[in-house]
């Protein structure tokens, strides 16, 4: 993943630690494939540990601990930047700035979190057996509920009220469909 601007780690850090100078500094300049990648390996870490916590307590076989690996990949490239793009979609009715890539790219990086969360919570899992998707990947994911609103003001030109309405939408969307994948 070729990527310009800041670092990788600068990148998902800022995004975790201070999510508004991030979206100004690095968002705009990052490698559309960079952000695929953030969300991507984010999500496939968070339904892979789901797939881990399933098989451990039995519900599951090994087949879906790799299925859920695959899913989570998956989610992450595909459903994640179709909701930047529905966002996107919304937004350009208040006459946002950004551009369509921009747009899919922040909401993708709002995801560094659970990436980081992910990885933390697959070494607690792999090294200490706990089950981690609801400690560690839904926690992930919640923060990733402030970058998102940081996003959505950005673009719309600091509505707060747009950005809370709609990253509270998305982001039911994202912990439903979840909930949906570790009920199979």
């Amino acid at each position: 993943m070729e990527r310009t601007g800041q670092s990788l780690f600068r990148t998902v850090f800022g995004m975790m630690m201070s999510p508004s100078a991030t979206i100004r500094d690095a968002v705009r300049s990052t490698h559309p494939a960079f952000s695929l990648g953030v969300s991507s390996l984010a999500f496939g870490l968070f339904f892979l540990q789901t797939g881990l916590d399933l098989y451990r307590v039995g519900q599951k076989g090994m087949t879906f601990v790799v299925f859920s690996l695959v899913a989570g990949l998956l989610y992450g490239v595909v459903i994640i930047p179709l909701i930047g793009l529905i966002g996107y979609g919304m937004l350009k009715t208040v006459k946002t700035e950004w551009t369509l890539s921009s747009a899919v790219s922040s909401f993708c990086l709002s995801y560094s979190s659970a990436l980081v969360y992910g990885a933390i919570g697959l070494v607690f899992s792999l090294a200490l057996g706990w089950r981690t998707a609801v400690a560690f990947g839904v926690s992930g994911v919640l923060w990733a509920i402030g970058p998102l609103i940081l996003s959505v003001r950005e673009m719309t030109d600091n509505d707060l009220r747009i950005s809370i309405l709609l990253v509270t939408l998305f982001s039911s969307v994202v912990l439903l469909s979840w909930s949906v994948f570790s009920g199979l």
